[in-house]
């Protein structure tokens, strides 16, 4: 029996249903190179294994490492990486385009959806179960009080959809919130170039920063009045009222 680290945020799935719920929803396939993120015992890594070309699996706790050699021996098509995702180089570990799925730790689970956001030229898609409150926060629209710098960058470089909620009785140990499973398919062509995608990130992270501030406020380091009536956008605003598309056309002014 595994010792659960709670400094890992670990959650083990357990429901059979669930488990196959997942599976169809991903609709993995043979050609398909898949980056799992979590992989725990292997639950989920199993049957995504026979359907697939390749499997590449990072898990951080190393007692975990031995059970997933053993669940997989003899099978060639499938990668066990013991390491933190927030520090490994996916760039290096791929020249193809990857799908991406994975039951994220609650308590690193936006630090890892932010690494992943920009690497959209590499991934077909990602399905991740997390923490229900920050799937509403990565899908709310512009002024819900859930909408913040996580809405944009998400739905900047993703057309994000929640599939369906999972219900804590799941998990071994019982999570003491309900959990929610997300889809995200990238999107192309959204910036001119390198600096307009520099500067949009920039623009994003300082308006958030202060977010009960107005725009003219937050952003008159960086920005005239003049951008915002050119942009036929509130100088008053406050972020929160901001569409990512009026993020782009910031930027892509600056």
């Amino acid at each position: 029996m595994h010792n659960l680290k709670k400094r890992l945020g670990q959650h083990f799935l357990h429901d059979k249903n669930i488990i196959k719920k997942i599976i169809n929803s991903v609709k993995p396939n043979v050609k398909d190179i898949f980056l799992e993120i979590g992989p725990g015992n292997g639950v989920l890594s199993i049957p995504l294994q026979s359907k697939v070309s390749k499997l590449i699996v990072i898990e951080k706790d190393k007692d975990l490492i031995p059970v997933l050699y053993k669940s997989f021996t003899g099978e060639h098509n499938v990668k066990i990486i013991h390491g933190d995702i927030l520090k490994i180089e996916l760039f290096d570990l791929f020249n193809e385009k990857i799908r991406v799925i994975g039951n994220l730790p609650y308590n690193i689970s936006t630090e890892i959806i932010f690494k992943l956001i920009p690497l959209n030229n590499i991934i077909k898609d990602m399905h991740f179960m997390l923490q229900k409150e920050v799937v509403e926060r990565i899908i709310a629209k512009p002024g819900n009080k859930t909408y913040g710098r996580l809405s944009i960058m998400a739905q900047t470089y993703y057309d994000v959809k929640k599939l369906f909620d999972i219900s804590p009785n799941v998990f071994v140990p019982k999570p003491k919130v309900y959990s929610s499973y997300l889809k995200m398919c990238p999107k192309i062509k959204i910036f001119k170039d390198e600096k307009h995608e520099n500067s949009f990130s920039k623009i994003v992270k300082i308006a958030f920063i202060s977010r009960r501030k107005m725009l003219k406020t937050s952003l008159k380091n960086i920005i005239n009045t003049e951008v915002f009536e050119a942009l036929s956008i509130n100088s008053c605003s406050r972020p929160e009222e901001l569409s990512p598309k009026n993020f782009i056309e910031i930027s892509k002014y600056v």
